[in-house]
């Protein structure tokens, strides 16, 4: 556990994708202006994650993102916005260093993903999967929050079971799930939401959390509604680099509704509609299509290019993402 008073709040948090110039080097002034513009729209702070190409950042260029978003956050008035970032590496011992660079970087907070290259000798080994996570959770100067995305992680996926396990680690703080396991969710949630789990745990919690909730986020916003009615938290979604305040107003209408005000609920109803149908188009626009919607709707050079092996997008994507996420935007510009 760090000293740090920045605490992980409940709610929207937003995976950023990390800004490159045409020759691929790090663009900090536009990763500092989309980091302040998210920060502004009440969401919260995900820095190297999938969306951040992180697999593709050198150690000192992964610290320079981080530094990037803490010192714009700071000068921006953001002071005690918490910033989770993203430390998973090839095995336990380069996440723990990873870790370290980042609490030294300005990060408050880390999300971990199992990696995925040896996969083939050590995905049917659970034991070694959840030997990985209780060394990084030992060792780890930064509160842990479990990244379970398959996808990601050459088909590895931890089940409630494991997870629930991992949770009774005290600096493990959450996860983050990227399975499209809603009922994974609940299982994991009814158990850190237990009265017996928050008499060994709260006190600790609530020295990393807003609330002294054990996190429990999907990792998409296509599913935020009944996911917060599963006992979820909030969700982490790459659909937020582009709409945020849209997000976040399903999430706040979700609460408001699901406590029992029938207009909050419509609206919210209404909302999950909206963001169902634009997070699908950006899981299908990827990284790529992401990045040219920042530069399309937002700001020109916001989101920039992909690195390699990530090819340049496609002119199709690019029309994907013109012509079917246009009255989202606006609907966004409204808020």
């Amino acid at each position: 556990m760090t000293a740090t008073t920045k605490l992980w709040p409940n709610g929207v948090s937003v995976p950023l994708t990390t800004a490159f110039k045409a020759d691929e080097s790090i663009d900090t002034d536009a990763i500092a202006e989309q980091v302040v513009r998210l920060a502004q729209a009440g969401v919260g702070i995900v820095l190297l994650g999938t969306n951040g190409e992180a697999s593709h950042l050198s150690r000192e260029e992964r610290k320079l993102v981080i530094s990037t978003g803490r010192k714009a956050l700071d000068a921006a008035g953001f002071t005690n916005t918490p910033l989770l970032a993203g430390t998973g590496g090839g095995s336990a011992a380069t996440t723990i260093e990873l870790a370290r660079d980042a609490l030294e970087a300005g990060a408050t907070h880390s999300i971990v993903i199992c990696p995925g290259y040896f996969s083939f000798a050590m995905g049917r080994d659970r034991q070694a999967i959840l030997g990985f996570f209780k060394k990084v959770l030992d060792e780890s100067p930064l509160p842990v929050m479990i990244y379970n995305f398959p996808g990601a992680a050459a088909g590895i996926d931890l089940n409630s079971d494991e997870l629930i396990e991992l949770s009774e680690h005290p600096n493990c703080f959450g996860a983050k799930l990227t399975c499209a396991m809603i009922g994974k969710g609940q299982r994991l949630a009814a158990h850190t939401q237990s009265a017996d789990f928050l008499a060994r745990h709260g006190a600790a919690l609530k020295q990393t959390t807003v609330t002294g909730e054990w996190q429990v986020l999907p990792g998409f916003s296509e599913s935020l509604l009944p996911a917060v009615l599963a006992r979820h938290t909030g969700c982490i979604t790459g659909t937020g680099n582009i709409f945020p305040k849209t997000i976040n107003r399903l999430y706040q209408q979700t609460v408001k509704g699901l406590a029992g005000d029938a207009a909050a609920l419509k609206e919210a109803l209404a909302l999950q509609d909206r963001v169902a149908r634009s997070d699908f188009i950006i899981v299908k626009a990827g990284i790529q299509g992401t990045k040219h919607a920042l530069d399309y709707f937002v700001k020109q050079g916001l989101g920039g290019v992909a690195r390699l092996p990530l090819g340049p997008v496609s002119e199709e994507t690019k029309k994907l993402v013109e012509v079917e996420l246009k009255e989202d935007w606006e609907f966004e510009q409204s808020l």
